[in-house]
C-alpha cells in the first residue's frame, strides 16, 4: 500500500509566518533561548535541571547579540508553557512576562508536548524516510514517578492543514499524566510501521525504556530516537509562536501562565520517605 508523501509546506513556518519571536525555555532539563524570523537567526541550549533562574537573562542577553537584532525588531515573546519542573516553568513565564511588559510586546505559551513533537518531525523530514502516517510518541518525565504522555501523528505538522483548523495540531491521543506503565499502555494502542520517539521519559523511566527495545525487536515496528527531541528547545518554541500568533494565540503578557497537569507540585516528608525506601529496596533486589 503507498503512503502518503510529506506535504511540502511541513514545518516551514516561513512561507507563511515572518512574525520575529524571541522564546525561552526551561520546561525541564535545559535552558534554552532562541530568536526566529524568516530563520533561526541565533539559538542555544544548556543542559541543567535547576539554577536556570540564574542563567537565562544571560542567555537571551547572548542570543540577541548574536543575532544582531535589536529588542525593536522582536514582535513577539515565546515562552515554553509546560507541562514540566514546576519552578522552570514559573522562570520562563515569569521572565517573559517580564521583556513582554518592558518592550510593549505580546506573549505566546507553548506546550512542551507540542514542542518536542515539531522537534521529533522536524527530525523526521530532515531524515528524507517519513511518511504523513509516520507517528510521534511523546513522553516527558515529572518525576514523582510520573509521566506526560501523548501520540502525534506526523501529517497533523502540514502547516496548510494546522491553518486550516485554525489550531496548532492535535494528539491522536488526549495529552495523559500517569505511571510509564500507563504511558505503555497508551503507547500499545498505536499501530504503525514507524515511530519517532520524543521526550526525556525514554531515558529515565526504566519500563519505558525496556518497552522500545522489546518492541523494536519483537514488532518489526521501526523506532526512531532523535537526538534533537530529547529536551524541549526555544528554537521549536519560536516556530509554533509563529504559527500561534497567526492564529490569534497571542495574549498580553499580564494574562501569559504556565500549563500544569497536576495540582500538587511536590510529595510531602511521608511520601519523599516512601520513595526512598522503594528505591532502596529495589536496588537491595
Amino acid at each position: 500500500m503507498p503512503v502518503d508523501p510529506v506535504h511540502p509546506s511541513l514545518l516551514r513556518p516561513e512561507k507563511a509566518v515572518r512574525a520575529c519571536v524571541l522564546a525561552l525555555d526551561t520546561t525541564a532539563g535545559a535552558c534554552s533561548v532562541a530568536v526566529v524570523d524568516e530563520r533561526v537567526r541565533a539559538s542555544t541550549s544548556v543542559s541543567m535541571t535547576q539554577g536556570h533562574s540564574r542563567h537565562l537573562l544571560r542567555l537571551v542577553s547572548e542570543v540577541l547579540s548574536e543575532s544582531g537584532l535589536s529588542s525593536r525588531e522582536i514582535g513577539a515573546i515565546a515562552f515554553g508553557s509546560g507541562p514540566g519542573s514546576f519552578t522552570g516553568l514559573r522562570v520562563a513565564c515569569g521572565v517573559a512576562q517580564g521583556l513582554a511588559l518592558g518592550w510593549g510586546l505580546p506573549v505566546i505559551g507553548v506546550d512542551a508536548l507540542t514542542s518536542l513533537a515539531w522537534q521529533a518531525a522536524q527530525a523526521a523530514i530532515d531524515s528524507g524516510e517519513s511518511c504523513a502516517q509516520d507517528l510521534l510518541l511523546v513522553a516527558l518525565d515529572l518525576r514523582m514517578q510520573e509521566v506526560a504522555h501523548t501520540v502525534f501523528r506526523l501529517g497533523d505538522f502540514d502547516l496548510q492543514l494546522i491553518h486550516e483548523r485554525g489550531a496548532w495540531p492535535s494528539p491522536v491521543l488526549p495529552v495523559q499524566l500517569g505511571s510509564a506503565q500507563a504511558a505503555v499502555r497508551s503507547f500499545e494502542q498505536s499501530a504503525c510501521s514507524r515511530v519517532w520517539l520524543a521526550g526525556d521519559g525514554f531515558d529515565a523511566h526504566a519500563l519505558l525504556a525496556d518497552w522500545v527495545s522489546e518492541r523494536g525487536v519483537s514488532s518489526g515496528i521501526k523506532l526512531l530516537r532523535p537526538e534533537s527531541a530529547i529536551q524541549p528547545q526555544a528554537w521549536s518554541v519560536a516556530r509554533l509562536a509563529q504559527i500561534g500568533e497567526g492564529l490569534g494565540q497571542a495574549v498580553d503578557a499580564a494574562r501569559a501562565s504556565p500549563f500544569y497537569l497536576r495540582d500538587k507540585v511536590a510529595l510531602d516528608v511521608d511520601e519523599q520517605a516512601a520513595v526512598r525506601a522503594a528505591r532502596n529496596a529495589a536496588r537491595a533486589g
